[in-house]
């Protein structure tokens, strides 16, 4: 599939447009943390959010680099994942639809770069990054499950919030075309308590 950008066309494999992807991805995941550390209601999950702020920064820096190494063309995508996610899902208003939707595309993000690392001829810097960004990635998955089995524990209302950013989730994958996507009920998402 053929992508164009302003004045620019990047087929769908391109690596400059796939590290644009990413970069986007992290962007905007930082700011879905700064709105959810607004709204955190614990000392814990403020301390965690602060720390989950500086990943994504990072994430979105180590990107923005890859793609200068290359020489790389930064770009806006105009439909990330998170876009079509938010979509799907509806306007978020409460903290509990933004630790489910967090949940989700991180659990995607997982997902779309332990794919990347399975290419075999990849470039050694970019395995690095990935490397180093999906340990950080698989602790925010972790501590935000661990934040929505504690509050499922007392509100039976948010396995139903859950269930729809879950469907948000396979919606905006479709639309996206992920090759290769799991369905993210198949997986790890299983293991928050229903």
């Amino acid at each position: 599939m053929i992508i164009d950008v302003g004045d620019r066309t990047f087929d769908e494999l391109d690596p400059v447009w796939l590290l644009n992807q990413y970069r986007a991805a992290e962007v905007d995941g930082a700011g879905a943390i700064m709105r959810m550390s607004r709204l955190a209601d614990e000392h814990r999950l403020r301390v965690d959010l602060a720390k989950h702020l500086r990943d994504e920064s990072v994430h979105a820096w180590l990107w923005t680099k890859a793609l200068n190494d290359i020489d790389g063309e930064i770009v806006e995508v105009d439909e990330p994942y998170q876009k079509r996610l938010a979509f799907h899902f509806g306007l978020p208003r409460t903290l509990d639809d933004l630790l489910a939707l967090t949940w989700v595309s991180e659990s995607r993000g997982v997902e779309q770069y332990t794919q990347h690392m399975d290419i075999k001829d990849i470039p050694v810097s970019i395995r690095q990054i990935l490397r180093a960004i999906l340990k950080d990635e698989t602790w925010h998955v972790s501590y935000i499950r661990e934040e929505l089995e504690r509050r499922m524990r007392t509100d039976d209302a948010l396995r139903a919030t859950l269930d729809r950013a879950l469907a948000a989730d396979a919606m905006a994958v479709a639309d996206i075309g992920f090759a290769g996507a799991a369905s993210l009920d198949d997986r790890q998402l299983k293991t928050v308590n229903a």
